[in-house]
């Protein structure tokens, strides 16, 4: 009984970390501030929970900034037909989402949408090719 117990012990400590390490989209960013960013891809970090795009962004007055987008798991971006090389650094896109709580020029992205009309990332429907 003893060693049934200790060998469930780690099982419960990791589900219990698993569950803290994945954040909730309502405390890390606000549902309530749309934000849509035509920009220039910079890069991909492809990787696990979360893939993250880069982006150089114009703003009204002709500066430049940097945002980061996050995505959804490669996984599931694969499975909506996003490869690691569907976009490259110098290609335009559009990136529908939402802004980050903390002020930074971060979203949590909802569609990201090609400058040729292609859907790449939607959090409610696949791509349309």
């Amino acid at each position: 009984m003893k060693t049934r117990l200790f060998a469930l012990i780690p099982c419960l400590v990791l589900g219990v970390s698993a569950l803290w390490a994945h954040h909730s989209l309502t405390a890390e960013y606000d549902q309530s501030k749309k934000v849509t960013l035509h920009g220039t891809l910079t890069s991909i970090d492809w990787r696990n929970p979360h893939a993250w795009i880069y982006l150089s962004v114009k703003t009204e007055s002709g500066a430049t900034e940097k945002w980061q987008c996050e995505l959804g798991s490669p996984n599931a971006m694969t499975r909506q037909g996003w490869t690691q090389d569907a976009a490259k650094p110098g290609d335009e896109m559009v990136v529908d989402g939402l802004l980050a709580k903390d002020g930074s020029k971060t979203c949590s992205s909802r569609n990201v949408k090609m400058k040729d009309g292609r859907v790449l990332w939607s959090q409610s429907q696949g791509p349309e090719r």
